[in-house]
C-alpha cells in the first residue's frame, strides 16, 4: 500500500528546507528557533517514543496541552508519521468537555502536561516523553505508516447546540485541504496565535510543507503581536474575530500594524464597518475564509475581492466568498431542492475535503452526508455573481411570529451605529410571538451605552429589514462571552436572556426613537 502523500509530502519538504529556519517560540522572553532539520528530527524521535508505548497506524493518540508550545506540533507531526488517530485539546475554557472528549474518542494513550481526568486510557507526560525523546540517540527516516484511508484526526466541534461531535477526517481528506491553500505565505514568518490543537496547528503545518518559518506567539496580547510584527517582518497570521476587534480597539495598534502584511480570517462573520476598517487602515492583503471541521475550506474572499469592496463593492465585505477550487457548493431547500440567487436556504457542499464522518455516531453522520454532500447546518445565499452571503445557523434561526428571523443581517444593521462596536443576536420565549430577538451590545470606544442609543439602533434594523427582526431587548455589555474556540458563546448569552427575562432583569428595551 501507498504512504499517506499528506505525511510523505510533509517529510520532503522538511528534508528540502533542512538549513533554513522553521519554528520559533518565546516563552521565557529569550527566543527559540528550530530548524527544519531539527524539527524533523525530534518528530521522528518523538514517534519512536509514542511507538514504545504502543502507538502505531491506527492507534488513538490524544494530547492534552494547557498552552500553545512547539511539542503541541511535534507530537501532531510524530503521531501523523505513525498513522495514529489523533485528538488534540488546548486546556484552559476548553477542559468543561474534556473527560466527554477523551471518553468518546476512545484514545490508547492520552499525552498531557496538566492534569486529565481518569478515563481508563494509558498516560504519559508531555514533558517526560519529550525529555525521553531528547536522550534517543538519532533515527534517521523511518517508513511513514500512514495510509490514505486511515482517520488522521478526530477533532472536537464546539457544543453550542448540544455535546461536542467528533469530525473524523481522513489523510486523504487532509490532503485534499492542502491543495486548496495557497503557498505564497512562505515569504512571510507566520504568526501563530490561535489554537495549535484546531485550525492553526494545520495552518502552521502548511506553512512548513511550504519552507516558511512559524513563530508562536503564546499568549495574545496586541502588543506582543505588534513587537513580533516587527520583529520578523513581514508577517502573516490567522486572526479571530475578537482578535481583530482588539487590535482595531487599542491605541497602539488601531491605525497600524507595521511588519504585517498578511490576514486570514474567518471563525465567525466579522461586522463589515469594522472589516473595512481594518483592511483601510491596516492595509496588506486580506483573505477570509469560510469554512468547517466537517468540510474544510468551502469559499474564499481573495484579497482581490477585498481590493474591490474597498474600491467600490462594500457589500462583498458582508460576503465569504466563491467556492474554491475543488468545493462544489450549493443552496437548497429544507427538501433538498436547489433555490434561486438571492433565497436563502441550507448551504451542501461536496468536496474530497469532507470529513468521513462523526467518529462513533453513525445516525448522525447519516443525517448530515446525502449522496456525497455535506450539510453544513449553515444558512445562506449567493448573489449573481457566485458569491456567498451567510445568513444564520440553522439552529440560531428566531421564529418571530411565524417569520424566519435570521441573526447575522441584524447583527450587521445593529453593528453600524456609531455606538457599537459589536453585536450578538439570539432569541428567547415570547409569550406574544413565539419568540423575540434579544441584542447583546458592546459599546464603540468612548461611547455610553444606554436607551437612546439602544433605539437608534432597533431603528436601523427595522428600517432595513422588517419590523420582525427589530431587537424587542437589548443588553449591553463589557464583551461577549467566547467559546473556546473564539466564536461567541450563543449557548451562554441565549441563558442569559432568558434569566434576565424570568427575572425582570436589567435591559434597555428598544422603543421607536422618541418612544422612550
Amino acid at each position: 500500500m501507498v504512504a499517506a502523500r499528506y505525511v510523505t509530502e510533509l517529510v520532503g519538504a522538511f528534508e528540502r528546507h533542512a538549513g533554513r529556519p522553521a519554528l520559533g517560540s518565546a516563552p521565557t522572553g529569550t527566543p527559540v528557533v528550530l530548524g527544519f532539520h531539527e524539527v524533523l528530527d525530534a518528530s521522528w524521535r518523538l514517534a519512536g517514543v509514542l511507538a514504545d508505548a504502543g502507538i502505531g497506524r491506527g492507534s488513538g493518540l490524544a494530547c492534552v496541552a494547557g498552552t500553545n508550545r512547539p511539542e503541541v506540533l511535534l507530537v501532531r507531526i510524530a503521531a501523523h508519521l505513525l498513522g495514529a488517530r489523533l485528538t488534540q485539546v488546548l486546556a484552559g475554557a476548553a477542559l468543561y468537555g474534556l473527560d466527554f472528549v477523551l471518553r468518546d474518542c476512545l484514545p490508547d494513550l492520552v499525552v498531557h502536561d496538566v492534569p486529565v481526568p481518569s478515563t481508563g486510557a494509558r498516560r504519559l507526560d508531555l514533558d517526560e516523553a519529550v525529555r525521553e525523546a531528547g536522550r534517543r540517540a538519532a533515527t534517521g527516516p523511518v517508513s511513514v505508516a500512514a495510509r490514505d484511508d486511515d482517520v488522521a484526526r478526530v477533532t472536537y466541534t464546539g457544543g453550542t447546540t448540544g455535546r461536542p461531535k467528533g469530525v473524523a477526517s481522513t489523510f486523504g481528506a487532509m490532503a485534499a485541504r492542502n491543495s486548496v491553500r495557497s503557498a505564497g505565505w512562505a515569504k512571510t514568518a507566520y504568526l501563530s496565535v490561535t489554537s495549535l490543537a484546531q485550525r492553526s496547528g494545520g495552518r502552521c503545518l502548511e506553512q512548513f510543507r511550504a519552507g516558511g518559518r512559524v513563530e508562536i506567539v503564546e499568549p495574545f496580547g496586541t502588543r506582543e503581536f505588534a513587537e513580533a510584527c516587527v520583529r520578523l517582518r513581514p508577517v502573516s497570521t490567522y486572526l479571530t474575530t475578537s482578535m481583530v476587534y482588539r487590535l482595531l480597539d487599542d491605541p497602539v495598534t488601531a491605525h497600524g500594524v507595521p511588519g504585517l502584511e498578511m490576514v486570514s480570517y474567518g471563525d465567525s462573520p466579522v461586522h463589515p464597518q469594522r472589516l473595512r476598517e481594518a483592511v483601510t487602515r491596516w492595509g496588506g492583503r486580506w483573505r477570509q475564509g469560510y469554512g468547517t471541521n466537517e468540510a474544510g475550506v468551502i469559499c474564499r474572499l481573495t484579497p482581490a475581492d477585498h481590493d474591490a469592496a474597498v474600491g467600490g463593492r462594500p457589500d462583498l465585505l458582508a460576503s465569504v466568498g466563491r467556492p474554491v477550487e475543488g468545493v462544489e457548493a450549493d443552496v437548497r431547500d429544507a427538501a433538498g431542492g436547489a433555490v434561486a440567487a438571492g433565497r436563502t436556504g441550507e448551504v451542501w457542499i461536496r468536496s474530497r475535503a469532507a470529513m468521513s464522518g462523526y467518529w462513533g455516531r453513525p445516525e448522525l453522520t447519516a443525517e448530515v452526508l446525502r449522496d456525497g454532500w455535506l450539510r453544513t447546518g449553515d444558512l445562506g445565499h449567493f448573489d449573481g455573481d457566485g458569491y456567498l452571503y451567510l445568513d444564520d445557523r440553522v439552529a440560531d434561526v428566531v421564529m418571530v411570529d411565524g417569520e424566519n428571523v435570521y441573526c447575522m443581517p441584524v447583527e450587521a444593521a445593529l453593528a453600524r451605529h456609531p455606538a457599537v462596536a459589536q453585536a450578538v443576536v439570539v432569541g428567547r420565549h415570547s409569550d406574544l410571538t413565539g419568540e423575540e430577538v434579544c441584542a447583546f451590545l458592546v459599546p464603540a470606544a468612548g461611547c455610553a451605552p444606554g436607551p437612546g442609543a439602544a433605539g437608534e439602533a432597533c431603528d436601523m434594523v427595522e428600517r432595513e429589514l422588517a419590523r420582525a427582526h427589530r431587537p424587542t431587548a437589548v443588553f449591553w455589555v463589557r464583551d461577549i462571552p467566547l467559546t473556546p474556540r473564539g466564536k461567541p458563546n450563543k449557548r451562554h448569552l441565549r441563558t442569559a436572556a432568558a434569566a434576565a427575562c424570568e427575572a425582570g432583569g436589567r435591559s434597555h428595551r428598544a422603543p421607536a426613537a422618541g418612544g422612550e
